[in-house]
């Protein structure tokens, strides 16, 4: 096909008419040139005569090449043997030239035909593992699907006698216009002939024969059917695969049904049985005594019988009086209450059938329901958690909402119940190389309300909404799939999934920085119920207030408490209290949330008091002083209890910057231990009384310096430990049930210069009807004195 632009230069516009025009070509020429073996000058086909492209860029047909390998590996085995008659006494040369025949088995090769380069077959497959000839496959296609003879429309505008009667007709593709160029002038000009034209801006007019136009228009016609008949196919697949996931369900119901109250009727027929066992029972007891009364009976018969027959042979009338004396007595008197039957015939069964009816009524009715949804896979919506890039980042071993999943029914309207079946796949880590894995060979299947310890947790709202949440514990890539009654739910309304990163670092989410600035904060405290914490701003004399989001609220002061900028420690009491040390003062003072003291005590034993632990169950205070010696007073009367004498801190009491002691969930009393080896740390457990119990030894594969622990905190069943690492601060956490490190809280865009207090707290994630699905969120706030700052965390 050629090309022509030209453009009118009479036209009173810059619009410039593009003619294509088309050129024949013979197919028996086409077929000789292109489609013909030059070998065998067979043409090509899909079978015997497949074309195979040669590494010299000719083409061959596969019957020719089969046979040019043939008789090349013929000659080439007639040389070998002649020459191995010519040194056969020759050892060595018949072991050289059977490597050398062995190795050109492995290797066959043969010459080109067309330019005698030489080839190499393929030792898998041989001739046929040649690669075709797209070039060629394509061309016969064209011509299979394409030869047909096109049908040339004609101008019959100027009758049978025109001169143009066998003009083709022309196509104007911009102006959708079938014109004669020898009629009718395609172009936008004032005045002369008829003209077709556009009403739009300029334009480039590409024209084309009206034969080439149908052919085009034809193809896109059949191609957009072909579209059309693809979807409508998909549409069909998929509404036939609802029926067979419908007929398998209703399947499924039914097996349930009728295994639930099969289960039933068992429980029917056990009672059933057991009632018959007692009637049975009764029954019995009562034939036991009824036949010993008849035997009793049966004897007493067989005896006046036995005693009265014999009347006949005495002849003595005094003994036949003594008898009949004896008899009269047994008549008169009782013998053995064998008169009158022992038992009865007694026996009923007391059913309260109306009272028993009611309730199997009420309990039946009320078992079971069945149950549909109207949600619209499609229509369903996924909302995934921002990310600061392409790729979702989440912190490993840390409960994440991930992606907030809507459902929507047929008429576009989101539903107000939950309940439908959600299915999640989860495929990872994947590899650096690796795109696309299947789901049946890497894919973690969790269906509705599944609650793994590491995995992927759905919360359903039962208010037509769904909350992925997982915690994962290896790093890499994942992705992760959501299906809504078995049909996967677009992410965003573009991905079929969701693509995210578990990494090792845990970035702060929240910090203080509004409100008026801090100066050398050591030390907080937190308050469950009214979601207060309480920051010990040492440098400003003052205590200051924020929410659990790090929001300023107020600040209390109490200047005897704070004199000198020297209080280092803070606690709440059980009682809304505050309780805080004064080093240089060695004071302990409990005051008011206003800030009012309550009362001050101090004791002797006490040297440099630094941190405050408190233990609300007991109500007891915890002192820790300069010499890491740990001090207990009763919180009411601050009488002194007891004394810790922490022999294992080898005068390393500097390392401790913080809170060197923490209470755990059973009252126990942890204390970092100055004990320390190469990548390994101690920590002490004394129970509420002060008796050493045990120590846990955390050893750390990254870490192999032999820094102390510096600063404690509790959060149920995890204690968490700053250390130092190079630079800057890391926060482990540790299971004192396992006593194993389980994760290491650390930020590479937010590192910790000089944590000092630290404080762990739990909060629930979602507000759900269904109990079974709360879960909670555990969260810390550290305070750095080197930042002046307070940073939140959530560890797991």
């Amino acid at each position: 096909m050629v090309t022509v632009n030209s453009n009118n230069s009479s036209s009173s516009t810059s619009n410039s008419t593009q003619l294509v025009e088309t050129v024949s070509i013979d197919y028996d020429d086409f077929n000789d040139a292109f489609l013909t073996c030059a070998t065998c000058l067979c043409v090509y086909d899909g079978v015997e005569r497949a074309p195979k492209l040669l590494p010299c860029s000719h083409t061959v047909c596969v019957h020719c090449l089969t046979r040019i390998a043939a008789a090349a590996n013929n000659r080439r085995t007639t040389q070998d043997l002649n020459n191995g008659r010519g040194s056969g006494s020759n050892t060595i040369q018949s072991q050289q030239q059977q490597e050398s025949q062995t190795a050109q088995q492995q290797r066959q090769t043969f010459r080109c035909p067309i330019c005698r380069e030489l080839i190499v077959v393929p030792q898998n497959g041989g001739v046929t593992a040649l690669p075709p000839s797209f070039l060629v496959n394509q061309l016969l296609d064209l011509i299979s699907t394409h030869r047909r003879r096109t049908l040339i429309p004609t101008c019959c505008g100027g009758g049978v006698l025109s001169s143009h009667i066998n003009q083709e007709l022309l196509y104007c593709e911009t102006c959708d216009q079938v014109f004669c160029s020898v009629c009718t002038k395609h172009e936008t000009a004032i005045g002369g002939g008829t003209l077709i034209s556009s009403k739009s801006p300029p334009l480039v007019h590409t024209i084309i024969p009206v034969s080439v136009a149908m052919k085009r228009t034809s193809e896109i016609m059949l191609y957009k059917a072909n579209e059309c008949v693809s979807k409508l196919n998909c549409s069909r697949d998929g509404v036939c695969a609802e029926l067979e996931r419908l007929d398998t369900a209703r399947n499924e119901c039914l097996s349930t049904l009728d295994d639930t109250f099969s289960d039933l009727m068992n429980i029917i027929e056990v009672r059933k049985q057991q009632l018959q066992q007692q009637i049975h029972k009764a029954c019995d007891a009562k034939n036991r005594i009824l036949s010993q009364q008849l035997s009793a009976i049966d004897i007493e018969k067989t005896k006046v019988m036995d005693e009265c027959g014999n009347v006949n042979q005495l002849l003595d009338v005094q003994s036949i009086n003594q008898r009949i004396q004896i008899l009269n007595d047994r008549l008169q008197k009782p013998t053995g209450g064998i008169e009158e039957p022992r038992e009865n015939a007694f026996i009923a069964l007391d059913l309260d059938l109306t009272a028993i009816k009611n309730v199997v009524n009420n309990a039946i009715g009320q078992m079971g329901c069945v149950r549909t949804t109207t949600t619209c896979p499609g229509n369903c919506t996924l909302n995934v958690a921002e990310s600061n890039g392409e790729n979702l980042l989440i912190p490993r071993l840390v409960d994440t909402q991930v992606a907030t999943l809507t459902a929507v029914d047929y008429d576009g309207k989101r539903r107000n119940l939950g309940g439908d079946p959600v299915i999640i796949k989860l495929i990872g880590p994947l590899d650096d190389t690796q795109q696309e894995m299947a789901p049946n060979n890497l894919g973690h299947l969790h269906q509705d309300n599944n609650t793994s310890d590491d995995g992927v947790r759905i919360v359903d709202h039962k208010n037509g909404q769904y909350t992925i949440r997982l915690r994962l514990s290896n790093c890499g890539r994942y992705k992760l799939l959501v299906y809504v009654l078995g049909r996967p739910v677009a992410c965003n309304g573009n991905t079929g999934h969701i693509d995210f990163s578990i990494i090792k670092s845990i970035d702060p989410i929240c910090q203080y920085s509004r409100g008026p600035s801090m100066q050398q904060p050591v030390a907080i405290a937190v308050d469950h119920n009214s979601a207060r914490v309480y920051v010990l701003d040492t440098g400003n004399c003052r205590i200051r207030v924020l929410d659990t989001h790090l929001n300023y609220i107020c600040d209390v002061q109490n200047i005897e408490a704070m004199r000198g900028r020297s209080s280092t420690g803070i606690g709440l009491l059980s009682d809304d209290t505050l309780v805080t040390v004064n080093w240089r003062t060695n004071t302990v003072t409990q005051m008011t949330l206003d800030g009012e003291t309550v009362k001050s005590w101090t004791h002797s034993s006490m040297i440099e008091p630094m941190c405050v632990a408190v233990d609300r169950i007991y109500d007891h205070v915890l002192i820790g002083d300069s010499s890491c010696n740990i001090h207990a007073f009763k919180a009411a009367t601050g009488q002194h209890l007891f004394t810790i004498n922490n022999n294992k801190s080898n005068g390393k009491s500097a390392e401790c910057v913080g809170t060197f002691m923490a209470i755990g969930p059973n009252s126990q009393i942890i204390v970092i231990s100055g004990i320390t080896t190469t990548g390994c740390r101690c920590l002490d457990i004394y129970s509420c009384k002060g008796t050493y119990e045990r120590s846990i030894t955390v050893m750390t594969a990254t870490d192999k310096s032999t820094h102390l622990y510096s600063s404690l905190a509790t959060c149920n069943n995890f204690i968490l430990a700053t250390r130092r690492h190079y630079n800057s601060y890391v926060i482990d956490l540790i299971d004192m049930e396992t006593e194993k490190l389980v994760n290491t809280v650390d930020s590479n865009g937010c590192k910790l210069r000089r944590p000092a207090g630290m404080v762990a707290f739990s909060e629930l994630q979602d507000s759900v009807i269904d109990d079974s699905q709360q879960c909670s969120s555990y969260y810390l706030l550290v305070t750095d004195v080197a930042a002046d700052s307070v940073k939140k965390y959530r560890f797991f």
